[in-house]
């Protein structure tokens, strides 16, 4: 077994582990963003009509972007917020269900401002292949203390935190729309486990080098 085998089995054992101890709180706020100090945080603006890529990926089909100042009848423009935004539904060429990508460890820390929010919007998000917890729009609006009914003068700040790295976030909407701007995250950093494991594993990894010089 080579040394990457080694290391990586260790990596998703620990991962596996934190999964099952996951913990995600989440709240909104007021104003179109995140009002989290940091450090670390990064902003995804959407200005220009630019989905990012890299760290944060989002694919590359501009049909989840709409640009300023989004039109009422379908995808309204978040209030107070007059920059492109991120809209996922099901008509005018949108994608009924959208989602970004985090490499790394993923993210501790994850945000978006939410304008007229919806019951039929949902928010998923993961760590690897596991569902760490899901909102529909009811939900997320009753964290800001209004209601989903889509009215376009609503809008907040949706915070997530998690104890272990989400991975993906999944936005979809069953009509129109779910539109959304501002998406915020902080990388996460291994937990003490995944260290743990590593240097278990280099560990293993020096007594196998030991054994085979004896040999």
């Amino acid at each position: 077994m080579t040394i990457a085998k080694i290391l990586l089995g260790l990596g998703l054992s620990a991962a596996a582990l934190g999964a099952n101890a996951a913990v995600v709180s989440y709240d909104a706020t007021s104003g179109p963003y995140s009002s989290n100090p940091g450090p670390g945080l990064v902003t995804n603006t959407f200005d220009g009509m630019v989905l990012p890529s890299g760290f944060a990926d989002y694919g590359s089909n501009l049909a989840v972007l709409i640009a300023h100042p989004g039109d009422g009848s379908y995808a309204a423009q978040p209030p107070n917020d007059p920059t492109d935004f991120f809209s996922v539904g099901t008509t005018h060429g949108q994608l009924s269900s959208a989602s970004v990508n985090f490499g790394g460890y993923g993210v501790s820390y994850f945000g978006f401002y939410m304008g007229s929010p919806d019951n039929y919007n949902t928010v998923t998000l993961y760590s690897g292949n596991t569902v760490l917890l899901t909102l529909d729009g009811g939900q997320m609006a009753a964290a800001a203390s209004m209601m989903g009914d889509g009215n376009q003068g609503n809008g907040f700040y949706m915070n997530f935190t998690s104890s272990i790295g989400i991975t993906k976030v999944t936005f979809a909407s069953s009509q129109d729309a779910f539109e959304s701007d501002n998406h915020s995250y902080i990388a996460a950093v291994p937990e003490p486990e995944t260290y743990a494991m590593m240097l278990a594993g280099l560990g293993l990894v020096g007594a196998l080098a030991r054994r085979r010089k004896q040999s």
